[in-house]
């Protein structure tokens, strides 16, 4: 009797250690119904390039412009046809496009969310498949998204 409570105890110590498979786990109800459509509606439009519609939740940060605008930081908030023809020249030449992206986690971060997942990157000849993350803010309710960013770390999606 004694081994079989101990093989359940083992059983549920493993259950417990393992990673959960919703990357939304670490959050409230509150944020996970207002970020888990968003985040599906950013990987949507990463991978099928879908810029005009990704316009409406992406930040205009300086940070956006200098990497789209060629430097110009102090560039005026972009209109949606600018943003689409930047983003045109910009991704898969200067800056890497997300060819595919699985999600992993999100969580609290820096007065908004972090959102990790694995993405298939390229930029011109260069392809990696790396961990790659990117900053959530919720202004005026509404989430918006900071430029993704690839790290060294490499995964499988």
């Amino acid at each position: 009797m004694s081994v079989k409570l101990i093989l359940i105890f083992l059983f549920a110590v493993a259950l417990v250690a393992q990673p959960s498979s919703d990357p939304y786990a670490s959050l409230n109800p509150t944020d996970k119904g207002l970020l888990k459509p968003a985040i599906e509606r950013w990987i949507h439009d990463q991978v099928k390039h879908d810029w005009s519609d990704l316009w409406n939740f992406q930040d205009q940060t300086s940070e956006l412009k200098n990497e789209l605008l060629l430097g110009r930081r102090d560039a005026p908030d972009m209109s949606q046809k600018q943003y689409v023809e930047a983003m045109k020249e910009t991704i898969g030449t200067g800056y890497p496009e997300i060819k595919a992206f699985t999600l992993r986690e999100v969580h609290s971060d820096n007065g908004g969310f972090r959102v990790l997942g694995c993405g298939k990157l390229q930029r011109e000849a260069w392809k990696q498949t790396s961990v790659t993350e990117v900053h959530v803010t919720i202004k005026s309710g509404k989430a918006m998204f900071g430029l993704p960013k690839g790290t060294p770390e490499l995964c499988t999606t």
